[in-house]
């Protein structure tokens, strides 16, 4: 494991500041259909913020926009702050994008979140590059998922003023419908129930599916040959599905070797990814994995801010991102991350989602499919608020249909 992270894994501060201020100069806010013909109120503005079972944000004319954000989110952290924030918010115009994530964490930790891109802790100061993680969150990330929280509402409140779906106009794509991968998980019982499930999930549609290997180093070599098994399993049931493979029981470690072993060995079933090969802040580690094995990696949904993004895309060792509005600083962030992004040709973005399950998909629908090309559908956890949303479409891939009611629903 490195302690120092190579000169070559960092841009200047300097250059990658400028370059992220470009992209507010024009590129951040893309304006949609519905932003053209808004319906916006004039003259209303933010009346209240409070906090209550997440964030409620009330207008003068009565709308309401809220957003109950994740559940690790840092939601004291937000209370202990709550005369800042309506500070910031209350008597201004809710339709002005400048009311985001950003103008918040600046606001209460002025140039911070910027050491992402140094490779360390923004509110500790700790060096994280190429280090392996306690856990799935850090305590500096649950802080930002609560700034994700406040961002997100604020979009649902712009969109239920405008009496449109979130969607058209976060971004200028407004598609009422769009392709979606099945997560299924863990292969819990066994390969034979994982082969069944697999046929019977691709003969109802999902042509894309995403499964879970559960074993890591500490497991030796029977663990490492039971996921290179699940995924020759797999690939011989579906020898036509795009199947993904995500490293659910490796994601907080850095064991770079275990992980070059598995994706060379995984390599020849043609994996369409393989999502979080090592712990989220080993560059190091993403770039040898590439290096050494080719693989399409994806990765990125425990990235915090833009901020990280770039060092992963100028080493070209992540082809689909995955940051998630939930968790990276709010939807406005995540149209960020989408710029720096285009930036990269050959490069997409496919974020993760979490519970409540709302901001992807009107994420998603926003950007063109040649940016954002698929939906997670996490089967676990979002079958139930997204599954009578989701049909066969004619190219007999599932679809998920997004909702016309005002507000990100």
């Amino acid at each position: 494991m490195n302690s120092t992270p190579p000169c070559s894994a960092l841009l200047p501060r300097r250059r990658f500041v400028h370059a992220a201020a470009a992209l507010t100069a024009g590129t951040l806010w893309p304006i949609g259909r519905a932003a053209a013909g808004a319906r916006a109120r004039g003259g209303v503005r933010i009346a209240q913020v409070r906090i209550s079972k997440g964030v409620v944000i009330e207008a003068t004319d009565g709308t309401v926009g809220s957003f109950a954000g994740s559940g690790s989110q840092d939601l004291k952290s937000l209370e202990r702050e709550l005369p800042k924030l309506r500070e910031l918010l209350v008597g201004k115009d809710p339709n002005d994008r400048a009311l985001e994530g950003e103008l918040l964490w600046e606001a209460i930790h002025p140039g911070k979140a910027r050491r992402y891109a140094e490779g360390r802790d923004p509110l500790t100061g700790e060096l994280i590059l190429n280090r392996a993680r306690g856990g799935r969150q850090t305590p500096t990330g649950q802080v930002f998922m609560a700034f994700s929280t406040v961002d997100i509402a604020l979009w649902d409140l712009r969109a239920r003023l405008r009496g449109e779906p979130a969607y058209r106009i976060i971004g200028p794509a407004g598609r009422d419908r769009v392709p979606v991968y099945w997560r299924p998980g863990e292969a819990d019982k066994g390969l034979d129930d994982a082969r069944r499930r697999a046929r019977d999930a691709y003969d109802r549609g999902y042509r894309y599916q995403k499964w879970y290997f559960t074993k890591s180093a500490k497991d030796g070599e029977a663990g490492l040959k039971e996921n290179i098994e699940l995924v020759r399993v797999l690939r011989e049931e579906l020898p036509e599905a795009h199947l993904m493979f995500d490293n659910h029981s490796i994601r907080y470690f850095d064991e770079v070797e275990y992980s070059v072993r598995l994706c060379r060995a995984v390599a020849p079933y043609r994996p369409f990814w393989i999502e979080e090969p090592i712990c989220p802040e080993h560059l190091d580690g993403y770039r040898k994995i590439k290096e050494h094995t080719g693989v399409t990696i994806a990765g990125g949904e425990h990235w915090y801010t833009r901020w990280p993004v770039r060092m992963f895309l100028e080493h070209r060792c992540v082809d689909y991102v995955q940051s998630d509005p939930v968790w990276c600083g709010g939807i406005s962030e995540w149209l960020r991350v989408c710029a720096l992004v285009r930036q990269y040709p050959g490069v997409k973005v496919v974020p993760h989602i979490t519970s409540p399950w709302l901001a992807a998909p009107h994420c998603v629908a926003s950007q063109p499919a040649e940016l954002c090309p698929l939906l997670e559908f996490n089967y676990e956890g979002g079958r139930r608020s997204l599954e009578d949303r989701i049909s066969r479409a004619p190219d007999g891939q599932r679809h998920l249909r997004l909702p016309a009611d005002p507000g990100l629903t």
